[in-house]
């Protein structure tokens, strides 16, 4: 099977599947000519591509196997982060937009350890906020 999928792929043709069925994308006469070539073997491809699917770690053993949606939750709780920690320490706003620009736009590898940064400084950011208020706070009174 690998090699059918590698053939289309070298003719410029992506299989892929999608809600349980193989689907091609690539140019119209690249997909005719790989499609007569694919259609005998299509149960072999649509287990092939399923069993990949549910396999796809494997080939990023270093980290977890992020879905679209883990990437989509992950980068909104990043933008709230950062957006948090640029009111907290008063940020300029080139500075925020330019932060923000840079961790929505950033590559994928980037999106773990920005997280990680992140939180970290926006944990050491509340607990000063928080070791301020308690300061400022009178626990008793000097005018009795």
């Amino acid at each position: 099977m690998s090699t059918l999928i590698e053939e289309a792929k070298a003719a410029g043709v992506r299989v892929y599947l999608r809600d349980g069925k193989v689907k091609l994308r690539g140019s119209d006469e690249a997909m005719e000519a790989i499609r007569a070539k694919l259609a005998p073997h299509k149960e072999e491809i649509l287990a092939y591509l399923q069993s990949a699917e549910q396999h796809a770690a494997e080939f990023w053993p270093w980290a977890p196997y992020l879905t679209v949606s883990d990437v989509e939750r992950f980068r909104t709780e990043l933008v709230a982060m950062i957006e948090k920690l640029a009111e907290m320490e008063q940020w300029p706003d080139e500075h925020r937009d330019d932060v923000l620009a840079r961790a929505i736009r950033g590559p994928l590898a980037d999106l773990l350890p920005n997280l990680h940064h992140f939180n970290q400084r926006l944990t050491e950011a509340t607990a000063e906020a928080a070791a301020r208020e308690a300061v400022d706070k009178r626990t008793w009174r000097f005018d009795r």
